[in-house]
């Protein structure tokens, strides 16, 4: 079997710097100045044609850097990547330009990656179609959520045909219809003997997917080998690492400051078929340390000196410069009216509740793209408890983040309306970006309901149902535990999924064809389809938070 990817000793070195001045110093100094991070050391292996590979490690273990490696999108700092064949690298949003259409976006990849305009034109439809984002194509890719992006992006890199297959957390988005998609293009890849290296912190889909899995721990090849050696070495230290104290994991974390700041001496010999193991069993963090001052020859010395010279008399100029600014500055205030101060003040006044509005916290409200979640009581897989569902569409406000000790997906703390912290995971839940203009959406939508006066409805939610007094209609409204109106529930003339989307165009989540999501700035409409894919029926939210 041929070699496809070949990894010989390779480093990659970035110099990192605390404010500008640094990267003068760092051009200006013989030795160099800053902050070394090696984000990978001696990386030595070997992937076959056909082989389907799991890069795994913590956060900051190097995997996205490795990643742009295989796919060329940066070059090694040392040692030789060989790689033989197209590589086609697909994470979310990864070479589109948000200033472009979608379809814009296809052109322009394919020109780049040297395709024939006829070829472009021959291979758009198969792209449009995989994609599956409907009248978006043609709407600039700044207004598409991440599920969005990563649909055309992967689009794209899979209707190419690469020879060498690079997908960096790419399906951890979107909704099961098109994971299941992607899936299946993936297994046809596999069967056609193409490599393919998959980048997750799902143990799970590693497992599912992979033949071998390399482990990376602190930039360095911990572990290469079949999945069903690797993994549960990977997993145990997961969980000894996170039964260590915050004084044992801070000692730990020290050590690999330590060592991903200077070069590491190269093993003597390796083999990349083989089950290897690092004698370092530390967690990856990186880090960042001052390079230490070594001698220097008279010349050098002079260099240095010519070069401090040349700073202090940049600083003494800047400085007399500034007191220039300064006197015009204080004799331009000397003339300033009475008048002209109360119009400042009052102009301060109006706009310091603008700068309040603008340092609000933003939150970070995702939606469940699943039929049906469970929710628990602790970030935890193995030890919690199941303590209600969730549905598709419901909205939930992110308070704080958690990686699971074993699985490696990442656990979402919200409240319940009860106020009860819960937990859900990351996988359940997508972030949605709103409809371009929400306004004309929603005359859109009441032209397709039993409702002809829908935004005056709207308007109602919040209040009481004393408040919206004659027209309030408990067949069609939906009141929350303090009396608010919560929910509309609306009819639809049993209309097809093709004059939705002529309608209203794509959803911005969907499930099984069956139920559409639509999000606005103020308001979620889901639609849902009858057994005959008929939609009659709608629900309008307000957006949470």
């Amino acid at each position: 079997m041929d070699n496809s990817v070949v990894f010989e000793h390779v480093t990659k070195k970035y110099k990192m710097y605390k404010k500008t001045s640094d990267k003068l110093l760092d051009l200006a100094l013989p030795q160099g100045y800053g902050k070394d991070f090696y984000a990978l050391q001696n990386i030595n292996f070997t992937a076959k044609n056909g082989d389907v590979i799991g890069i795994i490690g913590v956060n900051g273990a190097g995997k996205s850097t490795m990643s742009n490696l295989i796919s060329g999108v940066i070059p090694p700092t040392q040692g030789k990547v060989t790689i033989k064949g197209e590589a086609a690298l697909i994470s979310i949003a990864a070479g589109l330009n948000n200033e472009l259409t979608g379809r814009e976006n296809i052109e322009l990849k394919c020109l780049m990656l040297g395709f024939r305009k006829d070829d472009i034109e021959r291979l758009m439809p198969e792209i449009i179609e995989f994609a599956d984002i409907g009248q978006f194509i043609d709407q600039p890719v700044k207004k598409y959520s991440s599920g969005m992006k990563s649909r055309l992006g992967f689009a794209i890199s899979v209707n190419i045909d690469p020879d060498i297959l690079v997908i960096d957390e790419a399906l951890s988005v979107g909704d099961k219809t098109f994971y299941q998609k992607c899936v299946d293009k993936m297994n046809s890849f596999k069967d056609k003997g193409k490599t393919i290296f998959f980048i997750s912190h799902s143990i799970g889909q590693v497992k599912e997917f992979c033949q071998k899995a390399l482990w990376l721990e602190a930039g360095e090849v911990r572990a290469f080998g079949p999945v069903e050696e690797v993994v549960p070495k990977y997993e145990k230290f997961i969980r000894e690492f996170n039964k260590l104290s915050k004084e044992e994991k801070k000692q730990f974390n020290n050590e690999i400051m330590e060592r991903r700041s200077r070069a590491q001496v190269s093993p003597e010999s390796k083999t990349s078929d083989t089950l290897e193991s690092s004698s370092t069993p530390v967690p990856g963090i990186g880090s960042l340390s001052r390079l230490k001052p070594k001698k220097k020859s008279s010349s050098l010395w002079l260099n240095s000196l010519l070069v401090i010279v040349l700073l202090i008399g940049a600083a003494v100029l800047l400085f007399k410069w500034n007191n220039v600014v300064t006197y015009f500055q204080a004799d331009k205030r000397e003339h300033v009216t009475n008048e002209e101060k109360s119009k400042e003040a009052s102009h301060a006044k109006e706009a310091e509740p603008a700068s309040k509005e603008t340092t609000a916290p933003v939150k970070d409200v995702r939606y469940v793209l699943v039929n049906t979640g469970f929710v628990r009581d602790m970030p935890d897989y193995a030890e919690s408890q199941k303590v209600t569902t969730v549905n598709f569409g419901d909205a939930i406000t992110v308070e704080e983040m958690k990686e699971d000790p074993v699985q490696g997906f990442n656990w979402l703390k919200f409240k319940l309306a009860t106020g009860q912290d819960v937990w859900i995971s990351e996988k359940l839940v997508t972030k949605l970006e709103p409809q371009p203009d929400e306004s004309e959406f929603v005359a859109s939508v009441s032209s397709l309901t039993d409702n002809d006066q829908l935004g005056e409805s709207l308007s109602a939610f919040g209040k009481s149902e004393q408040e919206i007094g004659a027209d309030a209609d408990p067949a069609t409204m939906a009141f929350n535990d303090q009396g608010q109106l919560s929910e509309l529930h609306l009819n639809l003339d049993r209309l097809t999924r093709q004059e939705v989307m002529e309608q209203l165009g794509e959803p911005a989540l969907r499930l099984n064809n069956y139920t559409y999501l639509y999000h606005g700035e103020d308001y979620d409409f889901i639609l849902y389809a009858n057994n005959l894919g008929h939609f009659t029926k709608m629900t309008v939210r307000p957006v949470s938070g």
